[in-house]
């Protein structure tokens, strides 16, 4: 037991099993004579979870057998690149929101009246979605 457990620490290897339910093997007992032990794990690499960041990991539910069977999988972000814009409250408690907003509102533009409003909200727009990204 000794010598997995430094495999796990000489490969700096990471439990990921942490959602759903705490333990993985149950000896079928009642009362005090119940034993609940984590046995299973999915471990992983630190690089690894760097390359799959949206990675979870959960212990199922016992059904057939002694052991609980560990699930994982990898969320993939399904958020489209053209959401519509959204205006976040939590944007005026920031301390640099009204100094970015200044500084995108100020720069020059070339266009016609008319149009320099929106062009100028357009842009706005962008520098808010990415200044959100960042931040947030």
């Amino acid at each position: 037991m000794n010598e997995f457990v430094d495999f796990i620490n000489n490969n700096a290897l990471l439990d990921t099993t942490t959602l759903a339910h705490s333990f993985s093997w149950c000896n079928r007992q009642i009362g005090k004579k119940r034993i609940l032990v984590k046995i299973d794990r999915a471990l992983v690499s630190n690089s690894w979870l760097l390359a799959n960041p949206n990675w979870r990991c959960k212990i199922l539910q016992c059904k057939f057998s002694d052991h609980s069977p560990v699930m994982g999988w990898c969320n993939k972000s399904t958020k489209p690149d053209n959401v519509p814009f959204r205006f976040r409250k939590i944007w005026l408690e920031h301390n640099q929101f009204m100094n970015m907003v200044k500084l995108s509102w100020s720069e020059p533009m070339c266009d016609g009246p008319n149009h320099l409003v929106m062009r100028k909200l357009k842009r706005l727009r962008s520098t808010l979605k990415a200044w959100h990204k960042n931040t947030y």
